[in-house]
């Protein structure tokens, strides 16, 4: 775990950890920036395998019942963020920022425009053109999504974040309806590539476009 400060946010990798302990990590967080005025904390982490359900999930975007995931070692977690169901892995940079709306001067649209356009510009290094959608949210390669997001506002302070696909295993996507959205794929850097840069330097990378932009 090693603190870093970006402009003037917190930064603190937490390396590989379980969903549920930085889940907690994160509700801590947010109790104290929720309490003082300082700007945010944003976490970097990996995690084991996760299926994650956003506050409006439909259970039918598991194509299976939930013995079946947690019987292959995959947990299942109902969380309070926006959107639908989307799985994590090793591999998968997620990003966690806990950022003070009102000490920031961030709407909610400012706030996720920031994480879309940090994700395209981070990708645009390492020459993969991506896009947002209009209908979708999240950050795309053509048809297929790289970037899931999914966050919530509370007290003026922000959770959950965003997941981007580095050279992570793709399978357990094909165990569910990503995002709740049929007939599109899901992609990462390494398959986009054919190789991946190391996990460091996207990181690194993907902080110095968000922390730029706060």
């Amino acid at each position: 775990m090693r603190p870093e400060t970006l402009n003037p946010i917190e930064i603190i990798d937490l390396g590989v950890l379980r969903y549920g302990e930085a889940l907690s990590r994160q509700e801590a967080a947010h109790a104290e920036i929720s309490a003082d005025c300082r700007p945010g904390i944003i976490f970097t982490v990996e995690h084991e395998p996760v299926l994650t359900m956003g506050k409006n999930s439909e259970q039918g975007n598991l194509l299976f019942a939930r013995e079946f995931y947690e019987n292959q070692g995959v947990e299942i977690f109902d969380t309070e963020r926006g959107g639908q169901v989307t799985a994590h892995m090793l591999g998968q940079l997620v990003v966690y920022p806990i950022l003070n709306m009102t000490t920031l001067g961030l709407t909610v649209r400012s706030y996720v425009n920031i994480l879309e356009e940090s994700v395209i510009q981070t990708l645009a290094k390492y020459d993969i053109k991506a896009h947002r959608d209009p209908e979708h949210p999240g950050v795309w390669v053509g048809h297929e999504k790289i970037c899931a997001m999914g966050v919530r506002i509370k007290s003026r302070v922000s959770m959950h974040g965003l997941a981007l696909n580095v050279n992570n295993d793709l399978s357990l996507f094909g165990k569910i309806i990503p995002c709740g959205i049929k007939f599109r794929g899901v992609t990462s850097i390494e398959r986009h590539l054919g190789l991946s840069p190391a996990m460091e330097m996207v990181r690194a990378d993907l902080l110095r476009e968000i922390t730029s932009r706060i």
